[in-house]
């Protein structure tokens, strides 16, 4: 005998092989904002509700899939500086599946190769091996150019990863390798050497000090680029400002309000701004 178990958040399925749920998250989201000096200041609003599926099997599977469901505009305000639209939903849904400490995604021309997110591949493995973890990213089709995988560790306050492609999205092979190092609860460093086929390595070194409520951040590398950053954290505000060689800058600052509701402003050099409220359910 089924019995089935509906909210207003999950839906529960219990048969006699496997065990299903059906899982409902969103936000929507109220804004007053532009993408750049070429647009205009308007009152935006949008949504998005995500759909996930997830459930097991009796000899231990887990597999899940989902999509998004969406209308409006909702405002990407401290990564892209972006308005984005949202629609009715992935026409390409991803399938997770998950065994023996193996995940396997799959999903047409939706997975970000490893190296760079310029380039795609339809299935992904990834996994752990003691300290070691480890990824690949393939393509399927038979004129398939990007491969892309990923080994890591870490050892006390050592980090470690290594990540190499075939094709970085200009045709080239590349490998990058990262270290990162925790001297105390306060600072840390980093360091990056990253090959791009026939270009010159670029070596990246950075660091960040946490100090109270303030967090620094500096980054330096060999072809001159440079990136710097402060972050101010009190209760409920949090706020950053950063900048790099080309004297591009973003100020971000979000106020959590209780209840899943954030007040929130935005604005960078180039004219980006977005002053509005998100309230995630």
């Amino acid at each position: 005998m089924k019995r089935i178990l509906l909210t207003t958040t999950s839906l529960v399925l219990a048969a006699g092989v496997a065990q299903a749920d059906v899982s409902f998250s969103g936000m929507g989201e109220v804004s007053y904002a532009k993408a750049g000096a070429a647009d205009d200041l308007a009152l935006r609003t949008g949504y998005d509700l995500n759909i996930a599926l997830s459930g097991s099997s009796d000899n231990g599977i887990t597999y899940s899939m989902g999509t998004d469901i969406g209308g409006g505009n909702t405002i990407d305000r401290n990564d892209d500086f972006a308005i984005d639209d949202q629609n009715m939903g992935e026409t390409t849904p991803t399938m997770t599946i998950g065994y023996g400490g193996l995940t396997i995604t799959a999903k047409q021309d939706g997975l970000d190769d490893l190296y760079s997110d310029s380039q795609n591949g339809d299935v992904g493995i990834s996994g752990s091996m003691g300290g070691l973890s480890f990824a690949v990213v393939a393509e399927t089709s038979d004129d398939a150019t990007s491969t892309s995988f990923s080994l890591g560790g870490a050892a006390g306050g050592l980090t470690w990863g290594f990540v190499s492609t075939d094709d970085n999205g200009s045709g080239a092979a590349a490998q990058k390798v990262t270290l990162g190092y925790t001297v105390s609860d306060s600072l840390s460093a980093s360091f990056k050497y990253d090959t791009k086929g026939d270009a010159d390595a670029i070596t990246t070194v950075g660091i960040k000090n946490v100090m109270g409520a303030i967090t620094v951040g500096l980054s330096a590398d060999d072809n001159d680029d440079w990136d710097a950053s402060v972050a101010y954290t009190a209760g409920a505000l949090t706020a950053s400002i950063a900048t790099d060689e080309d004297s591009a800058w973003e100020v971000v600052s979000e106020y959590d309000l209780g209840g899943g509701a954030t007040a929130f402003l935005t604005t960078t050099e180039s004219e980006f701004t977005a002053l509005g409220m998100s309230f995630a359910f």
